[in-house]
């Protein structure tokens, strides 16, 4: 896992937490209870910050993935083998797509593309088809080139 913005607060929020929560039990254990009470109430402010992260992270990517058509939509199957984006040439696990990009008289072919450059670059799928519809166009496919041989 990166060691993004959130990432780091998360783990200081754990930190001073796990502070609290031993400051409020010393407080506890030796009878000194505005200690106790000071520490416990720092400590949920604490924990309702970092619940509030995560909710934010997750709010975000759920709607980064809601809005992007290239990333794996819900109960949706995928391997899980690692590729490495040509692009970007982060580390992702699938679905990965190839495109050639071409400029002027530049141009570079893609083999293994992960879904946020593919939406960062602005593709947009044309049209998406069932399994069984590819296959079923393969079966043709191969049907017409043996008829012509």
């Amino acid at each position: 896992m990166r060691n993004s913005d959130a990432d780091i607060a998360i783990d200081v929020l754990n930190k001073l937490i796990a502070q609290e929560l031993e400051a409020a039990s010393a407080g506890q254990r030796y009878g000194n209870r505005p200690l106790e009470e000071c520490a416990t109430i720092r400590s949920n402010a604490y924990t309702f910050a970092r619940d509030k992260i995560r909710e934010a992270l997750a709010d975000a990517v759920e709607e980064r993935d809601a809005r992007n058509p290239f990333q794996c939509q819900r109960d949706e199957l995928v391997a899980q083998d690692m590729h490495t984006c040509d692009l970007c040439r982060r580390r992702v696990s699938s679905p990965v797509y190839a495109v050639h990009l071409a400029y002027m008289d530049q141009a570079k072919t893609a083999s293994e593309v992960c879904a946020d450059c593919m939406w960062r670059l602005k593709f947009s799928p044309i049209r998406t088809i069932s399994l069984d519809a590819y296959r079923l166009f393969e079966r043709w496919r191969l049907s017409q080139s043996e008829a012509d041989a």
